[in-house]
Protein backbone atom coordinates (compact mmCIF):
# COMPACT_ATOMS: atom_id res chain seq x y z
CA UNK A 1 0.00 0.00 0.00
CA UNK A 2 0.92 3.65 -0.36
CA UNK A 3 0.72 5.63 2.87
CA UNK A 4 0.80 9.44 2.91
CA UNK A 5 1.75 10.97 6.27
CA UNK A 6 0.83 14.61 6.84
CA UNK A 7 2.27 16.95 9.46
CA UNK A 8 -0.64 19.27 10.26
CA UNK A 9 0.21 22.76 11.60
CA UNK A 10 -0.85 23.36 15.20
CA UNK A 11 -0.52 27.12 14.87
CA UNK A 12 0.76 29.71 12.42
CA UNK A 13 4.37 30.82 12.24
CA UNK A 14 7.66 29.43 13.47
CA UNK A 15 6.39 28.60 16.96
CA UNK A 16 4.99 25.24 15.85
CA UNK A 17 7.54 24.40 13.18
CA UNK A 18 10.14 21.69 13.65
CA UNK A 19 11.31 18.30 12.46
CA UNK A 20 8.23 15.99 12.59
CA UNK A 21 10.00 13.27 14.57
CA UNK A 22 6.78 11.41 15.38
CA UNK A 23 5.92 10.95 11.71
CA UNK A 24 9.51 9.94 10.90
CA UNK A 25 9.28 7.15 13.47
CA UNK A 26 5.88 6.09 12.08
CA UNK A 27 7.30 6.19 8.55
CA UNK A 28 10.11 3.84 9.59
CA UNK A 29 7.56 1.42 11.08
CA UNK A 30 5.42 1.42 7.91
CA UNK A 31 8.44 0.91 5.65
CA UNK A 32 9.55 -2.02 7.82
CA UNK A 33 6.10 -3.53 7.13
CA UNK A 34 6.86 -3.36 3.40
CA UNK A 35 4.68 -0.41 2.39
CA UNK A 36 5.61 2.78 0.54
CA UNK A 37 5.61 6.03 2.51
CA UNK A 38 5.59 9.72 1.64
CA UNK A 39 5.65 12.59 4.15
CA UNK A 40 4.21 16.04 3.49
CA UNK A 41 4.92 18.77 6.03
CA UNK A 42 2.25 21.42 5.66
CA UNK A 43 4.35 23.93 7.59
CA UNK A 44 6.69 23.93 4.60
CA UNK A 45 4.00 23.67 1.96
CA UNK A 46 1.77 26.46 3.32
CA UNK A 47 4.26 29.13 4.41
CA UNK A 48 4.27 28.05 8.07
CA UNK A 49 0.50 27.64 8.04
CA UNK A 50 -0.22 31.15 6.77
CA UNK A 51 -1.52 30.00 3.36
CA UNK A 52 -3.36 26.88 4.45
CA UNK A 53 -5.97 25.51 2.05
CA UNK A 54 -7.73 22.13 2.48
CA UNK A 55 -7.03 21.42 -1.20
CA UNK A 56 -3.26 21.65 -0.64
CA UNK A 57 -2.82 17.86 -0.76
CA UNK A 58 -4.71 17.31 -4.02
CA UNK A 59 -1.64 17.28 -6.28
CA UNK A 60 0.22 14.85 -4.01
CA UNK A 61 -2.82 12.58 -3.82
CA UNK A 62 -3.17 12.58 -7.61
CA UNK A 63 0.47 11.60 -8.14
CA UNK A 64 1.17 9.33 -5.14
CA UNK A 65 -2.30 7.70 -5.04
CA UNK A 66 -2.27 6.82 -1.34
CA UNK A 67 -4.44 4.05 0.09
CA UNK A 68 -4.11 5.63 3.53
CA UNK A 69 -3.55 9.20 4.71
CA UNK A 70 -2.27 9.58 8.27
CA UNK A 71 -2.37 12.87 10.17
CA UNK A 72 0.11 13.86 12.85
CA UNK A 73 0.16 16.90 15.10
CA UNK A 74 -1.05 18.01 18.52
CA UNK A 75 -4.51 18.84 19.87
CA UNK A 76 -4.51 22.28 18.26
CA UNK A 77 -3.92 20.69 14.85
CA UNK A 78 -7.52 19.50 15.04
CA UNK A 79 -9.12 22.41 13.14
CA UNK A 80 -6.93 22.01 10.05
CA UNK A 81 -7.21 18.21 10.23
CA UNK A 82 -10.97 18.59 10.12
CA UNK A 83 -10.77 20.78 7.02
CA UNK A 84 -8.36 18.40 5.28
CA UNK A 85 -10.22 15.20 6.12
CA UNK A 86 -13.62 16.65 5.14
CA UNK A 87 -12.34 17.78 1.75
CA UNK A 88 -10.52 14.51 1.09
CA UNK A 89 -13.54 12.38 2.09
CA UNK A 90 -15.68 14.31 -0.41
CA UNK A 91 -13.16 14.19 -3.28
CA UNK A 92 -11.38 10.88 -2.59
CA UNK A 93 -13.88 8.79 -0.57
CA UNK A 94 -11.98 5.50 -0.96
CA UNK A 95 -8.90 6.77 0.92
CA UNK A 96 -8.72 5.60 4.54
CA UNK A 97 -7.87 8.49 6.89
CA UNK A 98 -6.16 7.85 10.23
CA UNK A 99 -4.63 10.04 12.95
CA UNK A 100 -2.32 9.55 15.92
CA UNK A 101 0.19 11.05 18.32
CA UNK A 102 -0.93 13.90 20.55
CA UNK A 103 -3.61 14.74 17.97
CA UNK A 104 -5.39 11.56 19.18
CA UNK A 105 -6.53 13.44 22.31
CA UNK A 106 -9.26 14.97 20.13
CA UNK A 107 -10.42 11.53 18.93
CA UNK A 108 -14.13 12.09 19.59
CA UNK A 109 -14.11 15.26 17.49
CA UNK A 110 -11.99 13.65 14.78
CA UNK A 111 -14.42 10.75 14.48
CA UNK A 112 -17.72 12.66 14.81
CA UNK A 113 -17.04 16.18 13.50
CA UNK A 114 -14.17 15.53 11.09
CA UNK A 115 -13.90 12.64 8.63
CA UNK A 116 -11.11 10.60 10.18
CA UNK A 117 -11.83 6.85 10.09
CA UNK A 118 -9.41 5.46 12.68
CA UNK A 119 -7.50 7.11 15.54
CA UNK A 120 -4.42 5.46 17.06
CA UNK A 121 -3.76 6.06 20.75
CA UNK A 122 -0.35 5.79 22.40
CA UNK A 123 2.57 4.07 20.73
CA UNK A 124 2.07 2.40 17.35
CA UNK A 125 5.02 0.01 17.05
CA UNK A 126 2.67 -2.90 17.79
CA UNK A 127 -0.81 -1.67 16.87
CA UNK A 128 -0.03 -0.11 13.48
CA UNK A 129 1.71 -3.14 11.90
CA UNK A 130 -1.19 -5.33 13.13
CA UNK A 131 -3.72 -2.92 11.62
CA UNK A 132 -1.88 -2.78 8.29
CA UNK A 133 -1.57 -6.57 8.16
CA UNK A 134 -5.28 -7.08 8.78
CA UNK A 135 -6.16 -4.38 6.27
CA UNK A 136 -4.04 -5.93 3.48
CA UNK A 137 -5.50 -9.38 4.18
CA UNK A 138 -9.05 -8.06 4.11
CA UNK A 139 -9.63 -9.03 7.75
CA UNK A 140 -11.61 -7.05 10.31
CA UNK A 141 -9.58 -4.31 11.94
CA UNK A 142 -12.08 -3.38 14.63
CA UNK A 143 -10.55 -5.45 17.43
CA UNK A 144 -7.10 -3.92 16.87
CA UNK A 145 -5.88 -2.73 20.26
CA UNK A 146 -5.12 0.95 20.81
CA UNK A 147 -7.55 2.38 18.24
CA UNK A 148 -10.86 4.23 18.31
CA UNK A 149 -13.47 4.39 15.55
CA UNK A 150 -17.09 5.22 14.81
CA UNK A 151 -19.55 2.28 14.70
CA UNK A 152 -23.29 2.82 14.22
CA UNK A 153 -22.90 6.43 15.29
CA UNK A 154 -21.10 5.50 18.52
CA UNK A 155 -17.44 6.21 19.30
CA UNK A 156 -15.68 2.98 20.25
CA UNK A 157 -12.29 3.05 21.95
CA UNK A 158 -10.51 -0.29 22.23
CA UNK A 159 -8.29 -1.35 25.10
CA UNK A 160 -4.76 0.11 25.01
CA UNK A 161 -2.10 -1.49 22.83
CA UNK A 162 0.96 -3.01 24.38
CA UNK A 163 4.02 -0.79 24.60
CA UNK A 164 7.24 -1.95 23.08
CA UNK A 165 9.44 -3.35 25.86
CA UNK A 166 12.88 -2.63 24.43
CA UNK A 167 13.17 0.83 22.87
CA UNK A 168 16.31 -0.26 21.04
CA UNK A 169 14.07 -2.40 18.79
CA UNK A 170 12.64 0.85 17.37
CA UNK A 171 14.25 1.77 14.03
CA UNK A 172 15.88 5.16 13.61
CA UNK A 173 13.49 7.80 12.26
CA UNK A 174 13.10 7.62 8.47
CA UNK A 175 15.08 10.80 7.85
CA UNK A 176 15.25 10.07 4.10
CA UNK A 177 11.52 10.85 3.85
CA UNK A 178 12.13 14.58 4.37
CA UNK A 179 14.61 17.19 3.20
CA UNK A 180 16.62 17.25 6.43
CA UNK A 181 18.40 20.48 5.51
CA UNK A 182 15.13 22.41 5.83
CA UNK A 183 14.88 21.52 9.53
CA UNK A 184 18.40 22.35 10.65
CA UNK A 185 18.34 25.01 13.36
CA UNK A 186 21.06 27.68 12.99
CA UNK A 187 23.18 27.88 16.15
CA UNK A 188 23.98 31.49 15.29
CA UNK A 189 20.52 32.50 16.54
CA UNK A 190 21.33 30.90 19.89
CA UNK A 191 24.72 32.64 20.03
CA UNK A 192 23.11 35.99 19.26
CA UNK A 193 20.56 35.48 22.02
CA UNK A 194 23.25 34.86 24.62
CA UNK A 195 25.23 37.86 23.42
CA UNK A 196 22.27 40.00 24.51
CA UNK A 197 23.69 42.67 26.86
CA UNK A 198 20.95 41.96 29.40
CA UNK A 199 21.93 38.26 29.61
CA UNK A 200 25.07 37.45 31.56
CA UNK A 201 26.18 34.00 30.38
CA UNK A 202 29.01 32.36 32.34
CA UNK A 203 31.92 31.10 30.24
CA UNK A 204 30.34 32.30 27.00
CA UNK A 205 33.70 32.00 25.24
CA UNK A 206 34.00 28.39 26.38
CA UNK A 207 30.60 27.59 24.95
CA UNK A 208 31.48 29.21 21.63
CA UNK A 209 34.71 27.20 21.55
CA UNK A 210 32.75 23.98 21.97
CA UNK A 211 30.44 24.98 19.13
CA UNK A 212 33.47 25.82 16.96
CA UNK A 213 32.59 26.15 13.29
CA UNK A 214 29.48 24.00 13.57
CA UNK A 215 26.45 25.79 12.20
CA UNK A 216 23.33 23.76 12.92
CA UNK A 217 21.59 21.43 15.32
CA UNK A 218 18.70 18.98 15.09
CA UNK A 219 16.24 17.44 17.61
CA UNK A 220 16.77 13.88 18.84
CA UNK A 221 15.23 11.79 21.64
CA UNK A 222 16.79 9.22 23.96
CA UNK A 223 13.69 8.18 25.93
CA UNK A 224 9.92 8.05 26.17
CA UNK A 225 7.73 9.13 29.05
CA UNK A 226 8.37 10.79 32.38
CA UNK A 227 8.41 9.90 36.07
CA UNK A 228 5.78 12.55 36.89
CA UNK A 229 2.55 13.80 35.33
CA UNK A 230 2.19 17.54 35.72
CA UNK A 231 -1.21 19.19 35.86
CA UNK A 232 -0.91 20.65 32.35
CA UNK A 233 1.00 17.83 30.67
CA UNK A 234 -0.31 15.33 28.12
CA UNK A 235 1.16 11.84 28.45
CA UNK A 236 0.34 9.27 25.77
CA UNK A 237 2.85 6.65 26.94
CA UNK A 238 2.90 4.84 30.26
CA UNK A 239 5.92 4.89 32.54
CA UNK A 240 9.46 5.80 31.52
CA UNK A 241 11.83 3.94 29.18
CA UNK A 242 15.18 4.93 27.75
CA UNK A 243 17.32 3.74 24.87
CA UNK A 244 20.65 2.18 25.72
CA UNK A 245 23.64 4.52 25.56
CA UNK A 246 24.97 2.40 22.67
CA UNK A 247 21.79 2.99 20.65
CA UNK A 248 21.90 6.76 21.22
CA UNK A 249 25.59 6.96 20.26
CA UNK A 250 24.89 5.02 17.05
CA UNK A 251 21.97 7.38 16.34
CA UNK A 252 24.27 10.38 16.78
CA UNK A 253 26.90 8.78 14.52
CA UNK A 254 24.26 8.10 11.87
CA UNK A 255 23.18 11.74 11.86
CA UNK A 256 26.85 12.66 11.67
CA UNK A 257 26.96 10.97 8.25
CA UNK A 258 24.17 13.40 7.27
CA UNK A 259 26.37 16.33 8.30
CA UNK A 260 24.66 16.90 11.67
CA UNK A 261 26.91 17.40 14.72
CA UNK A 262 24.72 19.57 16.93
CA UNK A 263 21.72 18.19 18.80
CA UNK A 264 18.79 19.23 20.95
CA UNK A 265 17.60 16.41 23.20
CA UNK A 266 13.81 16.69 23.15
CA UNK A 267 13.24 14.18 25.94
CA UNK A 268 10.57 15.04 28.46
CA UNK A 269 13.05 13.80 31.03
CA UNK A 270 16.69 13.34 30.03
CA UNK A 271 18.09 12.59 33.50
CA UNK A 272 15.61 10.10 34.99
CA UNK A 273 18.59 7.79 35.52
CA UNK A 274 21.68 9.80 36.60
CA UNK A 275 23.94 6.76 36.03
CA UNK A 276 22.75 6.64 32.40
CA UNK A 277 23.66 10.32 31.95
CA UNK A 278 27.20 9.74 33.26
CA UNK A 279 27.60 6.67 31.02
CA UNK A 280 26.41 8.73 28.07
CA UNK A 281 29.01 11.44 28.78
CA UNK A 282 31.75 8.77 28.99
CA UNK A 283 30.61 7.28 25.67
CA UNK A 284 30.84 10.66 23.92
CA UNK A 285 34.51 10.89 24.91
CA UNK A 286 35.28 7.23 24.19
CA UNK A 287 33.87 7.60 20.67
CA UNK A 288 35.66 10.93 20.10
CA UNK A 289 32.41 12.64 19.16
CA UNK A 290 32.97 16.32 18.43
CA UNK A 291 29.44 17.54 19.11
CA UNK A 292 27.49 20.15 21.04
CA UNK A 293 24.03 19.67 22.48
CA UNK A 294 21.13 21.33 24.30
CA UNK A 295 18.90 19.49 26.79
CA UNK A 296 15.22 20.45 26.74
CA UNK A 297 13.98 18.50 29.76
CA UNK A 298 15.73 17.77 33.08
CA UNK A 299 14.58 17.51 36.69
CA UNK A 300 16.39 19.54 39.34
CA UNK A 301 16.16 16.74 41.91
CA UNK A 302 18.22 14.33 39.82
CA UNK A 303 21.28 16.46 39.11
CA UNK A 304 24.42 17.44 40.99
CA UNK A 305 27.59 19.39 40.29
CA UNK A 306 29.50 16.32 39.10
CA UNK A 307 26.87 15.57 36.46
CA UNK A 308 26.75 19.20 35.32
CA UNK A 309 30.52 19.35 34.88
CA UNK A 310 30.52 16.14 32.84
CA UNK A 311 27.73 17.46 30.65
CA UNK A 312 29.65 20.67 30.03
CA UNK A 313 32.89 18.79 29.28
CA UNK A 314 31.15 16.66 26.65
CA UNK A 315 29.42 19.51 24.78
CA UNK A 316 26.30 20.61 26.68
CA UNK A 317 25.63 24.31 26.04
CA UNK A 318 22.15 24.74 27.58
CA UNK A 319 19.76 23.00 29.99
CA UNK A 320 16.03 23.65 30.42
CA UNK A 321 14.53 22.50 33.72
CA UNK A 322 10.94 23.73 33.63
CA UNK A 323 10.89 25.66 36.89
CA UNK A 324 7.24 26.63 36.14
CA UNK A 325 6.70 28.86 39.23
CA UNK A 326 8.43 30.52 42.16
CA UNK A 327 5.63 29.51 44.54
CA UNK A 328 5.63 26.22 46.43
CA UNK A 329 1.83 26.38 46.45
CA UNK A 330 1.74 26.34 42.65
CA UNK A 331 4.53 23.76 42.31
CA UNK A 332 2.54 21.43 44.56
CA UNK A 333 -0.60 22.02 42.51
CA UNK A 334 1.39 21.29 39.33
CA UNK A 335 2.57 17.98 40.88
CA UNK A 336 6.18 18.88 40.17
CA UNK A 337 7.56 17.07 43.21
CA UNK A 338 10.18 19.79 43.84
CA UNK A 339 10.39 23.03 45.81
CA UNK A 340 11.16 26.56 44.65
CA UNK A 341 14.31 26.43 46.81
CA UNK A 342 15.55 23.37 44.89
CA UNK A 343 14.75 25.08 41.60
CA UNK A 344 16.75 28.11 42.72
CA UNK A 345 19.70 26.04 43.97
CA UNK A 346 20.11 23.99 40.80
CA UNK A 347 19.46 26.88 38.40
CA UNK A 348 22.23 28.89 40.06
CA UNK A 349 24.55 25.86 40.26
CA UNK A 350 24.09 25.14 36.56
CA UNK A 351 25.05 28.69 35.66
CA UNK A 352 27.94 28.60 38.10
CA UNK A 353 29.31 25.53 36.29
CA UNK A 354 29.06 27.51 33.06
CA UNK A 355 25.93 26.15 31.39
CA UNK A 356 23.05 28.53 30.65
CA UNK A 357 19.90 27.36 32.46
CA UNK A 358 16.78 28.79 30.89
CA UNK A 359 13.81 29.55 33.12
CA UNK A 360 10.41 28.35 31.91
CA UNK A 361 7.22 29.54 33.57
CA UNK A 362 3.57 28.49 33.37
CA UNK A 363 1.19 30.86 35.14
CA UNK A 364 -2.55 30.92 35.74
CA UNK A 365 -3.28 27.63 37.54
CA UNK A 366 -6.43 27.46 39.71
CA UNK A 367 -4.48 28.36 42.89
CA UNK A 368 -2.64 31.28 41.29
CA UNK A 369 -3.04 34.68 43.01
CA UNK A 370 -1.29 38.03 43.08
CA UNK A 371 0.69 36.65 46.04
CA UNK A 372 1.99 33.60 44.15
CA UNK A 373 2.82 35.78 41.14
CA UNK A 374 4.91 38.00 43.45
CA UNK A 375 6.72 34.89 44.67
CA UNK A 376 7.51 34.01 41.06
CA UNK A 377 8.85 37.53 40.48
CA UNK A 378 11.11 37.18 43.52
CA UNK A 379 12.28 33.78 42.29
CA UNK A 380 13.19 35.21 38.88
CA UNK A 381 15.19 37.97 40.54
CA UNK A 382 16.96 35.50 42.85
CA UNK A 383 18.22 33.37 39.93
CA UNK A 384 19.14 36.37 37.75
CA UNK A 385 16.66 35.40 35.06
CA UNK A 386 17.31 38.17 32.57
CA UNK A 387 15.10 36.43 30.02
CA UNK A 388 12.60 33.62 30.49
CA UNK A 389 9.84 31.70 28.77
CA UNK A 390 6.40 32.76 30.01
CA UNK A 391 3.09 31.15 29.07
CA UNK A 392 -0.35 31.02 30.57
CA UNK A 393 -1.57 27.52 31.43
CA UNK A 394 -3.35 26.06 28.41
CA UNK A 395 -5.83 23.28 29.26
CA UNK A 396 -5.82 20.60 26.54
CA UNK A 397 -7.75 17.33 26.20
CA UNK A 398 -6.54 14.34 28.24
CA UNK A 399 -4.33 16.46 30.51
CA UNK A 400 -5.13 16.38 34.26
CA UNK A 401 -6.35 20.01 34.20
CA UNK A 402 -8.87 19.18 31.44
CA UNK A 403 -11.18 17.37 33.84
CA UNK A 404 -11.17 20.45 36.10
CA UNK A 405 -12.15 22.62 33.13
CA UNK A 406 -14.90 20.30 31.91
CA UNK A 407 -16.46 19.83 35.37
CA UNK A 408 -16.75 23.60 35.78
CA UNK A 409 -17.90 24.17 32.20
CA UNK A 410 -15.17 26.77 31.65
CA UNK A 411 -15.03 25.92 27.95
CA UNK A 412 -18.28 25.85 26.02
CA UNK A 413 -17.37 25.13 22.40
CA UNK A 414 -14.29 22.85 22.43
CA UNK A 415 -13.77 23.11 18.67
CA UNK A 416 -13.70 26.91 18.83
CA UNK A 417 -11.43 26.81 21.86
CA UNK A 418 -8.87 24.55 20.12
CA UNK A 419 -8.90 26.88 17.12
CA UNK A 420 -8.38 29.91 19.39
CA UNK A 421 -5.39 28.23 21.06
CA UNK A 422 -3.97 27.43 17.63
CA UNK A 423 -4.39 31.07 16.63
CA UNK A 424 -3.19 32.82 19.79
CA UNK A 425 -0.86 30.37 21.57
CA UNK A 426 0.02 30.95 25.21
CA UNK A 427 -1.95 34.16 25.78
CA UNK A 428 -4.68 34.15 28.46
CA UNK A 429 -7.79 32.40 27.09
CA UNK A 430 -9.43 30.57 30.00
CA UNK A 431 -9.39 31.98 33.52
CA UNK A 432 -8.90 29.01 35.85
CA UNK A 433 -8.32 31.18 38.90
CA UNK A 434 -10.61 32.95 41.36
CA UNK A 435 -9.17 36.34 40.39
CA UNK A 436 -11.03 38.79 38.12
CA UNK A 437 -10.12 38.57 34.43
CA UNK A 438 -8.49 42.00 34.50
CA UNK A 439 -6.05 40.92 37.23
CA UNK A 440 -5.45 37.48 35.71
CA UNK A 441 -4.67 38.90 32.27
CA UNK A 442 -2.25 41.45 33.73
CA UNK A 443 0.12 38.93 35.33
CA UNK A 444 2.24 38.29 32.24
CA UNK A 445 2.89 42.02 31.71
CA UNK A 446 3.47 42.49 35.43
CA UNK A 447 6.19 39.84 35.57
CA UNK A 448 7.97 41.25 32.50
CA UNK A 449 7.72 44.82 33.78
CA UNK A 450 9.06 43.99 37.25
CA UNK A 451 12.00 42.02 35.86
CA UNK A 452 12.89 44.67 33.29
CA UNK A 453 12.72 47.38 35.93
CA UNK A 454 14.85 45.28 38.31
CA UNK A 455 17.64 44.70 35.81
CA UNK A 456 17.70 48.25 34.59
CA UNK A 457 18.12 49.29 38.21
CA UNK A 458 20.84 46.82 39.23
CA UNK A 459 22.85 47.36 36.03
CA UNK A 460 22.27 51.12 35.91
CA UNK A 461 21.34 50.73 32.25
CA UNK A 462 18.09 52.60 31.73
CA UNK A 463 19.43 53.85 28.42
CA UNK A 464 20.17 50.25 27.43
CA UNK A 465 16.64 49.17 28.25
CA UNK A 466 15.18 51.69 25.82
CA UNK A 467 17.70 50.59 23.19
CA UNK A 468 16.64 47.03 23.93
CA UNK A 469 13.03 47.90 23.13
CA UNK A 470 13.94 49.69 19.90
CA UNK A 471 16.02 46.73 18.75
CA UNK A 472 12.85 44.70 18.50
CA UNK A 473 12.53 43.00 21.87
CA UNK A 474 9.15 44.56 22.65
CA UNK A 475 6.11 42.41 21.99
CA UNK A 476 2.39 43.05 21.81
CA UNK A 477 0.04 40.11 22.33
CA UNK A 478 -3.36 40.19 20.65
CA UNK A 479 -6.29 38.65 22.45
CA UNK A 480 -8.94 36.59 20.63
CA UNK A 481 -11.38 39.48 20.32
CA UNK A 482 -9.15 41.95 18.47
CA UNK A 483 -10.42 42.28 14.87
CA UNK A 484 -8.04 40.96 12.23
CA UNK A 485 -8.14 44.23 10.30
CA UNK A 486 -7.01 46.16 13.41
CA UNK A 487 -4.23 43.67 14.04
CA UNK A 488 -2.91 44.20 10.52
CA UNK A 489 -2.83 47.98 11.01
CA UNK A 490 -0.99 47.68 14.33
CA UNK A 491 1.51 45.15 12.98
CA UNK A 492 2.24 47.37 9.96
CA UNK A 493 2.85 50.32 12.28
CA UNK A 494 5.16 48.28 14.53
CA UNK A 495 7.16 47.04 11.55
CA UNK A 496 7.76 50.65 10.51
CA UNK A 497 9.05 51.27 14.04
CA UNK A 498 11.26 48.14 13.76
CA UNK A 499 9.26 46.43 16.53
CA UNK A 500 7.30 43.20 16.33
CA UNK A 501 4.00 41.79 17.54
Amino acid sequence: MNVLLVNVPSRKGKAGFGLPLGLLYVGAIIERCGHKVKIVDLYLETNLGENFDPRCLDNVIESFKPNIIGYGGIATSYGKTKQLSTHIKEKYPSIIQIAGGALATTFELLLTKAKVDIVFHGETEISLPLYLERLTKGESIYDTPGISYLLNGQVIRNSPAEQIENLDDVPFPAYHLVDLARYLQPIQEWISMYKDPLRETPDFDGLKKKIGNKKYYLPIVTSRGCTHKCLFCYRHVRGFRQHSVKYVIEHIKYLGTCGVNGFQFYDELFNANPAWVMEFCDAIEQNNLDIFYLISGMRVDKVDEKMLRRLKETGCIEISYGQESGSDIILKEYRKGVTSQKNKEITLLTRQVGIPATVQLVIGSPAETDSTINETIQFLKSVNAHTFSLNYLIPLPETPIWQYVMERKLIGDVEKYLNDVAEYGGVPLVNLTRCPDQIWKSWGAKISYELNKHYCKITNRLWLYFFYLLEGKARIYFGPHVPHSLKKIIVRFLERCHLRA
